[in-house]
């Protein structure tokens, strides 16, 4: 029909495109993605997700057990707890475990270490006993005499100590005493002799201003020095070529005093550890030995009498173990002063 050759499209310009059937969202970044995959791929670095896969396969091929993650909380055939029954639920479960956080803490190696390397309890000396040997017990009664006179001198020092104190104080008294009897002679003061000229005093005069030729010479000065001291240090350098024989010998004695140093450090730390430390602001106080005189031994264990405490003994190895800091017994002081008062029931009965 002739509407129809009318109607029919006779331009040579091409329809436009549908931009929208050829938009994708987030090309160019996904384009970007598959390239550095690619890339990646092709230097033999996978991601993340691809080396999961590949462990998995690898350890169902192998038979070998995949960690499992915890069943989700809204997974409808997770297994539920009893909270009212009378066994104790698995803790090794991971969802038990992630959800009560009882989660194991891994002790630090510092704390099973012990404070010190005495024993908990030490066997007391051979002279010790209720029937000891007699050469035994005369070291026990050895020990204790110098454990005796250690105090002793202690003591004796402390007294020489004061007595040079109180003596040094009274002579300083004296000196006192004396220098305020004594009346000290007036010195007149001595004119100097000889005329005396008489000295203008006035302000100093001002540095006179250098002119450039003096200080082209200064200048010139600090660079021959500058040149100099570095024209020394290359000297020193190479002197030092020659001197290699006697350096080494000096760094092999100092390694050698290092390594001394190191050994003596070592053998004072394990001397410590069997000896008590200072945990507090009291020192530890060694108990007197428990030790009876040759006149003082029974003759059985019937007649034998009991000394020192266990109590004590235990604090003491306590302290000493450095499990406790020394202590002292605790003073109790009144604030105020005790108050008596007669009460009316105690009058009528006088």
């Amino acid at each position: 029909m002739r509407i129809d050759l009318i109607l029919q499209p006779d331009s040579h310009i091409q329809a436009p495109k549908n931009v929208l059937a050829f938009q994708q969202p987030n090309a160019k970044k996904q384009r970007r993605i598959s390239e550095r995959a690619a890339k990646l791929a092709a230097m033999g670095v996978l991601p993340r997700r691809e080396k999961l896969l590949q462990l998995r396969s690898a350890a169902a091929a192998s038979g070998l057990s995949v960690k499992e993650h915890p069943v989700a909380n809204n997974n409808p055939d997770r297994a539920f707890y009893d909270l009212w029954s009378a066994g104790t639920p698995e803790t090794a479960d991971p969802y038990y475990l992630e959800q009560t956080k009882k989660k194991l803490v891994k002790r630090p190696d510092r704390l099973n270490e012990k404070p010190s390397v005495l024993p908990a309890v030490e066997v007391i000396a051979p002279g010790g006993s209720y029937n000891p040997d007699f050469f035994s017990h005369q070291d026990l009664l050895r020990e204790a005499h110098e454990v005796e006179l250690k105090k002793q001198k202690a003591e004796e020092k402390l007294a020489r100590q004061l007595n040079i104190c109180f003596i040094s104080l009274n002579k300083h008294t004296f000196k006192e005493q004396v220098e305020g009897l004594i009346e000290e002679e007036e010195i007149e003061p001595q004119e100097p002799e000889g005329d005396t000229e008489d000295t203008v005093m006035g302000p100093t005069a001002t540095q006179e201003k250098k002119t450039e030729k003096q200080r082209k010479k200064e200048k010139a000065q600090r660079i021959k020095d500058l040149q100099r001291k570095v024209e020394r240090q290359v000297i020193d350098k190479q002197q030092q070529l020659f001197q290699l024989r006697s350096i080494s010998a000096s760094v092999k004695k100092q390694e050698q005093r290092t390594e001394m140093r190191q050994a003596q450090r070592k053998v004072q730390q394990e001397a410590q550890k069997s000896m008590p430390r200072r945990l507090g602001r009291l020192k530890f106080q060694t108990p007197d030995l428990d030790v009876q005189l040759s006149d003082e031994l029974a003759s059985s264990l019937r007649s034998l009498k009991p000394e020192g405490s266990i109590l004590k003994d235990r604090f003491k190895s306590l302290q000493k173990r450095n499990i406790i800091e020394p202590r002292e017994r605790a003073r109790f002081n009144r604030k105020y002063k005790l108050k008596y008062s007669e009460k009316r029931a105690f009058r009528e009965i006088e």
